[in-house]
């Protein structure tokens, strides 16, 4: 069994000879000098040897004193940086990276995360927009959540799970729909929206049935969705809403839907988890807490679109 030297002599000791101080070394420890003085001379007596010379206030360290003074400061210092590692561990397993296409980011869940906060106290989320696809292997996220066909390609050291899949809903305002939608349900000097990222208009007429309006349409083009819903909300056209994103808008009466159909994505949102790891509390409920709303959004989109009479076109990939 190892003899162990107290703590505090061992603090004491290395107070002064960094200081060469009693006084410095009794105000560093928060103390008094005459306790800094007795530790020293207990440790004095444990190793049988005199470690320090007094000069009144000041010390000066003896050979045995200079070797002791080595060793011990490198074993606090390994100490405060082991410590430090620790506490940033600690620190690093509360707080979430996610990388996130930006249309997801800004148009759901930065209207959600806040329950996601208030329900984890202490949980720290870092929310990363990025253009769709971007993965950026090269960082570390705890997620990436990204749309695109399931499984398109793979990425070494995560995983892809599906996260959802949408609904491709036409939208505009109540005033706009009056004015460019006849009565026969077709579109009249109509502004298309169409984000150049997921163009499914030519889809959407194939599978609707509705007349297409050919060449003679009008088009403006986007390179976000959501850059199409706002400025579809500000009666600037019409546009192809990703439910996910366009339904908070349509639920409030700001977009409708002027026709009674909706597409069926053959695509969805994925989120990509690091494999290899074990996940850590916080990355658990974050996920949980992720897929659970989610689910709720769905199933509120889902009731919606019975009660309206919208029919679902279109399918999904099994």
């Amino acid at each position: 069994m190892r003899n162990r030297l107290p703590l505090t002599a061992l603090r004491a000791f290395d107070a002064a000879a960094r200081n060469g101080s009693l006084t410095a070394a009794a105000a560093e420890q928060g103390v008094t000098r005459p306790a800094i003085s007795k530790q020293i001379k207990l440790l004095e007596q444990m190793l049988k040897c005199t470690l320090m010379d007094r000069f009144g206030n000041t010390v000066r360290l003896t050979p045995a004193g200079q070797e002791l003074s080595l060793s011990v400061g490198q074993a606090f210092d390994q100490i405060a940086a082991e410590a430090n590692r620790l506490a940033r561990g600690n620190a690093a397993a509360n707080v979430i990276r996610i990388l996130v296409d930006r249309d997801f980011a800004s148009s759901f869940l930065a209207g959600h995360i806040g329950q996601f906060l208030v329900r984890n106290p202490g949980v720290s989320v870092e929310v990363v927009a990025e253009r769709n696809g971007r993965l950026r292997e090269d960082e570390d996220f705890n997620f990436r959540i990204f749309y695109g066909p399931h499984a398109a390609r793979s990425y070494p050291g995560l995983r892809e799970d599906v996260l959802c899949h949408w609904y491709d809903l036409t939208v505009c305002t109540p005033d706009y729909a009056t004015q460019h939608v006849s009565n026969a349900g077709d579109l009249v000097d109509a502004q298309l929206l169409i984000d150049g990222n997921y163009d499914v208009w030519d889809d959407w007429f194939q599978q609707t049935g509705q007349r297409h309006p050919g060449t003679a349409r009008h088009i403006t083009h986007f390179n976000e969705t959501s850059l199409c819903l706002s400025t579809a909300m500000s009666g600037g056209g019409i546009t192809i809403g990703d439910s996910i994103l366009a339904f908070p808008a349509i639920r409030a009466g700001r977009l409708v839907l002027p026709f009674r159909f909706g597409l069926e994505s053959s695509q969805c949102y994925s989120i990509f988890l690091r494999t290899g790891a074990r996940p850590t509390a916080a990355e658990t409920a974050f996920r949980d807490w992720l897929y659970e709303v989610v689910r709720q959004h769905q199933t509120e989109v889902g009731e919606y679109l019975v009660e309206n009479g919208i029919t679902l076109v279109g399918r999904r990939p099994t």
